[in-house]
């Protein structure tokens, strides 16, 4: 009674008389991040395409944006996530209700990233892009962060998480496979560039497509796990981000999953923004790009039918070790074999089977890294706790998008010349760096969970046994 004394009662009532964990937690789970992450998706794939070709911001200027935005960005990540602990719970839930309220904020400034300013002068074209895109990356972290946050108080059963991680990275990867799937059929025009006006038509369509659904998983998905405010339980006590971040250190399933998550973000979630480089310039055949992103959703569709008896029979660890081995080698063949478009997108596809565990299973070991870090302290600041991992990710990641822009000054592309008028040599460059860029990705990987996470399924399921009574 002490912990709920001073909680709102409407609250704590919808908590208690919440419905048993089904289908439609499951489902409104998969659409919040099918909806957000179409949005996330296009900005992170398309948006350099837009600044570099269409606006003429130079390759450069545009890292130097990219980077300290999304430095600035994850320093803001710890406070938000502070805020999501502190704020007082509703009616709703303690996490969800951002989803509602910053959806149609979050479609607004996606689509005024696009607006072509191409006549305004340069620097005004620099200013323009750095404050909307801060602005973007603020909205979007007030729905991300208690987003992940409330996988830990919709369920604490492990094999409950392990089905909604499942649903969830469905979500993710058709949100990031439909924008890819649809954009290069709209972008283009014959000779293989981009058409400035196509922009805003996907931003709108896509806009849409994420309000309808983050509100519909605000309406499907139910908080089961009561969560005290912050502030009622260490009153105006601050709280020490560095400190959180130090006591990570002691946490061996944080460190992998944290490290392997740096890893995607900088290595492999790029690869289909490498790719629109080298289908534009190397095969001349962006019509390509569709059918690898269509094709790159069977192995986690696939996977999300098998992943739940694979869990059982070899273990999370397993799963998402040694299958890196098989997509390095996948990749390694893009990289140092001749390749026809067809043949590049069916070593990506398998490549992508062999990646897709990790894809299904992320968010469940995120989830358990968090609960180990409250049996480690005694103390569960969920929303704080994810914003911290959410500010190291995202710190480390900030570099992405740069150093991809950054490569391609470094391997001779001139968005100027266009894609047919590339200098000698760019192409072939382009097309190493496609394949050795996601091998190096998948290797790291390897290394993260084979020998730092240190963490069997059964253990795992005591500590969030005991986490929940916290």
């Amino acid at each position: 009674m002490e912990r709920t004394a001073n909680l709102n009662s409407d609250y704590v009532q919808g908590v208690k008389n919440a419905p048993a964990f089904g289908m439609k937690d499951k489902i409104g789970y998969l659409l919040g991040d099918l909806g957000f992450n179409s949005l996330q998706v296009i900005v992170n794939s398309y948006l350099m395409l837009f600044c570099v070709n269409i606006l003429g911001i130079s390759a450069v200027h545009f890292a130097s944006i990219v980077f300290l935005c999304k430095a600035l960005d994850a320093l803001n990540d710890t406070f938000i996530g502070r805020t999501v602990d502190n704020r007082p719970a509703t009616k709703y839930g303690k996490m969800k209700p951002y989803l509602k309220k910053f959806a149609i904020p979050y479609m607004i400034f996606t689509i005024v990233l696009f607006f072509n300013v191409t006549s305004m002068p340069y620097f005004l074209k620099i200013a323009w892009i750095l404050v909307i895109y801060f602005i973007w990356g603020i909205v979007g972290t007030f729905i991300n962060v208690p987003y992940g946050a409330m996988s830990n108080i919709i369920t604490t059963d492990q094999v409950q998480r392990t089905e909604l991680s499942n649903f969830r990275s469905i979500g993710s990867f058709l949100g990031a496979t439909i924008p890819t799937t649809v954009a290069p059929m709209l972008l283009f025009d014959q000779n293989q560039d981009p058409i400035a006006s196509r922009f805003i038509v996907l931003t709108v369509i896509f806009g849409i497509f994420c309000v309808v659904c983050l509100t519909v998983a605000h309406s499907l998905i139910r908080e089961r796990v009561i969560v005290a405010d912050v502030a009622e339980v260490q009153g105006k006590e601050k709280i020490n981000y560095l400190q959180i971040a130090k006591s990570f250190l002691k946490n061996r399933i944080m460190i992998a999953v944290v490290l392997s998550y740096v890893v995607t973000k900088l290595f492999t979630q790029p690869v289909s923004m490498i790719n629109q480089y080298v289908f534009m310039v190397y095969f001349k055949d962006t019509d390509a790009l569709s059918v690898a992103s269509a094709l790159s959703m069977i192995p986690m569709l696939a996977g999300m039918l098998v992943i739940k008896p694979l869990v059982k029979k070899f273990g999370k660890k397993n799963l998402i070790t040694w299958p890196m081995l098989g997509a390095a080698i996948c990749y390694g063949v893009t990289a140092f074999l001749p390749m026809t478009p067809m043949s590049w997108v069916i070593a990506q596809f398998c490549a992508s089977a062999c990646t897709a565990a990790l894809g299904l299973l992320l968010w469940s070991l995120i989830a358990d890294a968090v609960d180990y870090q409250a049996y480690l302290t005694k103390t569960r600041n969920d929303g704080t706790v994810y914003a911290t991992i959410t500010f190291i990710v995202f710190f480390a990641a900030s570099a992405s998008t740069s150093i991809i822009a950054l490569m391609l000054e470094v391997l001779g592309y001139d968005a100027a010349l266009g894609s047919m008028g590339q200098l000698p040599g760019v192409a072939e460059r382009l097309k190493m760096f496609g394949g050795v860029w996601p091998m190096l990705g998948v290797l790291l990987i390897f290394i993260c969970y084979k020998f730092i996470y240190n963490m069997n399924d059964e253990d795992m399921r005591k500590i969030s046994s005991e986490v929940s009574k916290l």
